[in-house]
């Protein structure tokens, strides 16, 4: 079997183009991209209309997101702290992955889930990290054992989306680290399911209806 590039999809719950959140996601996407194939969607490509279950998602903004994810052997969410939680653009978005449910790894069962949260005060971004771990819990993907919460300093950011403060940076690159890791193990199997799926390849001269017919010896 050949080797695998995991593919990871990096989320941003924030509105403001060139707010903390969407630069944050974009440094982390760029961090991986390396090693990995990368797509990330910043606030504005997630302003999708309210989840409704069993209406299908209108336009064609949900399905490529939907398609992304389906692909996706790491997902990492990055979030803005609303009110002690999530924001609800980013939450909507999320309960869109509810349409991946028939999928061959329904939800996001399987996947590598990195968590980030950003605000003001570290009460906020804690809460808002625990409740990002517990949605990727409900999806059926693996929270990283290292979630980052950022607040007051360890939120500042370089033009370019680089945590400013050490301690940041440094846990920010191990949850990559382990996403990666992780988003690995998962390409290898999704290759390995593919490979089942493809028929054997027959003899030269051999039909598909000489064999049901029982004519090859």
């Amino acid at each position: 079997m050949t080797a695998s590039v995991p593919e990871i999809v990096f989320l941003s719950g924030s509105l403001g183009e060139l707010s903390r959140t969407n630069r944050l996601a974009q440094w982390c996407a760029d961090q991986c991209a390396p090693r990995a194939r990368t797509t990330v969607f910043p606030g504005a490509e997630l302003e999708l209309p309210f989840y409704r279950p069993g209406s299908p998602p209108p336009g064609p903004r949900p399905a490529r997101y939907l398609a992304a994810l389906e692909r996706a052997d790491g997902v990492v969410l990055v979030s803005p702290v609303y009110h002690g939680t999530l924001s609800g653009l980013l939450k909507n978005a999320l309960d869109y992955v509810n349409e991946l449910a028939g999928a061959p790894q329904p939800y996001l069962d399987g996947r590598a889930l990195g968590c980030v949260s950003i605000g003001l005060g570290e009460q906020g971004a804690s809460s808002t990290l625990q409740t990002l771990r517990t949605v990727g819990h409900a999806l059926r993907s693996w929270p990283t054992p290292m979630g980052v919460a950022l607040s007051q300093g360890r939120a500042d950011l370089t033009d370019d989306g680089s945590p400013v403060d050490q301690q940041a940076h440094t846990q920010l690159t191990v949850m990559l680290g382990q996403v990666m890791t992780m988003a690995r193990l998962n390409a290898r199997r999704r290759a390995a399911r593919a490979e089942r799926t493809v028929p054997a390849a027959q003899p030269a001269g051999v039909t598909p209806a000489a064999v049901r017919a029982g004519g090859v010896r």
